[in-house]
């Protein structure tokens, strides 16, 4: 969250920055557009050159579009929803201390500490790749063009972007290492935050599974701090784990209507981003290459992994609701306690769900079916080749 913090990822939400971080704010943005516009201008380049590079064109591909929907992240975030949803986990955070049941702390810590170990592992595979990434051109041999009589030389760069002085290397190098390693802060911290908001939902589930499958724990202390008759304790019981239900569905519908369609723009492309990468790596086959591009091909599948698991743990965790519900006791309970409780066995049956547009939802199956599609396109742009 500190990167998050220091590049104005995360909402305004007292509302007392002040004017100086507004303007720093502005210039953070107007950088990294510049940055990524820089990366748009060469694709164009690539494209409406004279002699065509597809070697380059699957490089700019690749990274532009990886940046283009981080930037589009960051939108979100700092959007009024964006907002909401910080609060939203700020406060759940204070009471779930404040609550002193060491139970559900346990909980809370454990998909804490589950989120840490995928954010450790992940910013070292990015990190890594960075790094190669800008070491590289010196293991890469560079482009020679034959333009008439004549043998052109382009160097490669550490990231395929269009630089003010391109004639000058050193220059070109020192600004594409740059440009990209500012621009994978971005990367890097919107899909450790997205990451976190869909575990937060995840989170939210299991708390509820607990105190479902320990309705009659629960509800006795309902009847003894509320001085209640038992049966009483098991409708206002019902009613608060009803009302937590229902902010947990209305908290993903929230945000799957914000990543809905930044999941379209970033799922659809990523088969052919892998099959591309994949394909360098088949046509320039040696140990370098296997090292550099190894790297980044890892870490991407982790990276849509990371997405399709947590977003399917939301959907199975949610459906376990149901069977929580029908698991406990319930023919103990008052005939209208077990009405309502048949009705929200019959809402828990819907999975909650992050979805990719009107696609479908994200799941493991959407994971394996990326896969499959990396393959036909590899195997199309070897057939091309």
């Amino acid at each position: 969250m500190l990167l998050a913090h220091y590049f104005a990822m995360l909402p305004d939400i007292l509302g007392n920055k002040g004017l100086f971080y507004s303007i720093y704010t502005v210039v953070i943005y107007l950088l990294a557009l510049f940055c990524n516009l820089s990366e748009l201008i060469k694709l164009y380049q690539i494209i409406t050159a004279d002699i065509f590079i597809f070697d380059e064109l699957i490089r700019n591909f690749v990274i532009t579009g990886l940046h283009f929907t981080s930037l589009l992240k960051c939108l979100f975030l700092r959007s009024k929803l964006g907002g909401r949803i910080f609060k939203k986990i700020i406060n759940y955070e204070k009471q779930v201390y404040e609550s002193g049941n060491k139970q559900i702390v346990a909980i809370y810590e454990q998909v804490l500490s589950s989120m840490r170990r995928t954010r450790n592992y992940y910013a070292v595979g990015i990190l890594v790749v960075v790094v190669f990434y800008i070491a590289a051109p010196s293991f890469r041999d560079p482009y020679y063009i034959q333009k008439g009589n004549r043998t052109i030389v382009v160097q490669q760069m550490p990231l395929s972007s269009w630089t003010p002085l391109e004639e000058n290397y050193w220059f070109s190098y020192i600004w594409t290492s740059s440009a990209g390693a500012y621009l994978t802060i971005f990367f890097v911290t919107t899909d450790l935050t997205c990451y976190s908001f869909i575990m937060f939902g995840v989170c939210q589930i299991n708390i509820l599974n607990h105190f479902i499958s320990n309705f009659y724990q629960y509800s006795k202390d309902i009847e003894i701090n509320q001085e209640c008759t038992q049966e009483e304790s098991f409708r206002i019981l019902q009613r608060e784990l009803i009302m937590m239900h229902q902010e947990a569905i209305t908290y993903i519908k929230e945000l799957n209507s914000a990543l809905k369609n930044i999941m379209f723009l970033d799922f659809v492309p990523s088969s052919i981003q892998l099959a591309g990468i994949i394909f360098q790596l088949m046509t320039n086959l040696n140990i370098i290459q296997c090292i550099l591009l190894g790297e980044f091909i890892l870490t991407l599948i982790a990276r849509i992994f990371i997405y399709c698991n947590n977003a399917h743990m939301l959907s199975v965790q949610s459906q376990k609701v149901a069977s929580t519900w029908y698991n406990i006791p319930w023919n103990e309970l008052p005939e209208d306690v077990r009405r309502d409780m048949v009705f929200c066995i019959m809402r828990a049956q819907k999975p909650l769900c992050i979805t990719i547009g009107a696609l479908g939802p994200i799941s493991l199956t959407t994971f394996l079916a990326i896969l499959k599609g990396t393959y036909s396109y590899m195997m199309l742009l070897m057939t091309i080749e």
